[in-house]
């Protein structure tokens, strides 16, 4: 056994009670005061250079190795989500309509792992190594990624490279799942207003029904991806919510509609929102009602680096058995804000395996993991730490 999974065991135990004290005491997004105090007071244990309420409630920690080198950021999210847990677990959620259901409470105990077991090889780290711990991944379109961003957290020192990893369902337990290039899709929400004529329903033709063209609208929202994109590229158009009308025998004058679009690249993305706007305006004209379009661009498209994947891989071969290292052939339609660190430099995203037999998906009320996969989150992440760094010696 390798000193880092001695180290992965040592720590282990500790890690559990951490994600279980995590679980217990979730914080919704932009609310994680208390959780970014826990993650303090356990990095101050390590030999770390800590600093707090980086855009927001974000905590950087950074460990300084004994030889010169390179720079690697590893990120984890810790904010939950807004759901009502139906687990009945000893460690299930003691706040009212807040859960961990997307497994963020463990990504910050297992980096909190890493940072404990990195601290302990500080002699064999060629550089620095910068532990990002960030709130609001929820918070789309604007996440907390960018806060953090802007506030510097890439700078001081500058950061080569980044890591981050996902509790993955739909991945063998404890397996390891690489995609060079895109693996998640950009996530882009948009508001449609329609502004008709009032009127009684008995008199249609003196009034202008902004439900109707709504309705309209929706359908014809349906043959943007079908008619315009590219067969073997990827794209979505969806329609959350229609809200129109106040009265069964009044005409509206009004509807909304709120929606997403999620796409793989730039090209796709500025064809389907082009498209969107031509849709609105073209029925809007035709009808003599009056669209208002506002289309965000939330998180980008998550393009993995080759380089920075074939760091994973070759960790990955030495770490997992050869039938846990998975390819990951189609990328997720999901967003995710560490998307915003890929735009500023190389890095890649990986997803440690739930289970493909998982009874309950990410963002489900009932959503639970095996624990026991944080080991291996922990091995991989130390193990590519040293890795990348002693490559970066050479690799520029």
């Amino acid at each position: 056994m390798d000193r880092i999974k001695e180290l992965v065991e040592k720590v282990y135990p500790q890690v559990v009670a951490w994600r279980r004290d995590f679980h217990m005491y979730p914080e919704l997004s932009g609310e994680e005061e208390e959780t970014a105090k826990k993650i303090v007071k356990i990095l101050k244990e390590f030999p770390l250079e800590i600093t707090e309420g980086v855009g927001g409630h974000g905590v950087v920690a950074v460990l300084k190795g004994d030889m010169e080198g390179k720079t690697l950021a590893l990120r984890a999210d810790m904010d939950a989500l807004p759901i009502q847990e139906q687990n009945v677990h000893d460690f299930a959620s003691r706040y009212e309509g807040k859960m961990h259901a997307c497994g963020h409470d463990g990504h910050t105990a297992m980096l909190l792992g890493t940072a404990a077991i990195l601290s302990e090889l500080k002699e064999e780290i060629c550089g620095n190594i910068k532990f990002i711990f960030q709130p609001a991944e929820e918070k789309a379109p604007i996440g907390g990624a960018k806060p953090m961003i802007e506030a510097g957290v890439l700078e001081n020192p500058h950061v080569d490279g980044i890591l981050g990893l996902h509790i993955w369902p739909g991945l063998p337990k404890g397996a390891i799942g690489l995609k060079e290039g895109a693996l998640m899709a950009s996530s882009d929400p948009f508001t449609i207003e329609i502004h008709g004529k009032s009127g009684h329903a008995a008199a249609p033709h003196q009034a202008i029904d902004a439900l109707v063209v709504g309705c309209q609208v929706v359908n014809m929202l349906q043959t943007i991806v079908s008619r315009n994109v590219d067969p073997l590229a990827s794209a979505v158009v969806t329609v959350g919510t229609i809200k129109s009308g106040t009265k069964y025998n009044v005409i509206s004058d009004y509807t909304k509609i709120e929606g997403t679009v999620r796409t793989l690249n730039k090209e796709v993305q500025r064809t389907v929102e082009g498209k969107l706007r031509d849709v609105v305006d073209g029925i809007c004209i035709s009808t003599g009602t009056k669209g208002v379009i506002k289309y965000q661009r939330g998180y980008p498209a998550l393009i993995n680096d080759p380089y920075m994947v074939n760091i994973l891989k070759e960790v990955g071969e030495l770490v997992t058995d050869k039938e846990n290292l998975i390819k990951v052939e189609k990328p997720a339609m999901g967003g995710e804000d560490f998307a915003n660190y890929l735009q500023k430099i190389p890095g890649a995203f990986f997803w440690l395996g739930g289970g493909e037999d998982s009874p309950y998906p990410i963002h489900h009320p009932q959503f639970d993991f095996d624990e026991q996969i944080m080991r291996v989150g922990m091995d991989m992440m130390a193990h590519a730490a040293l890795h990348y760094l002693r490559k970066g010696q050479n690799h520029e």
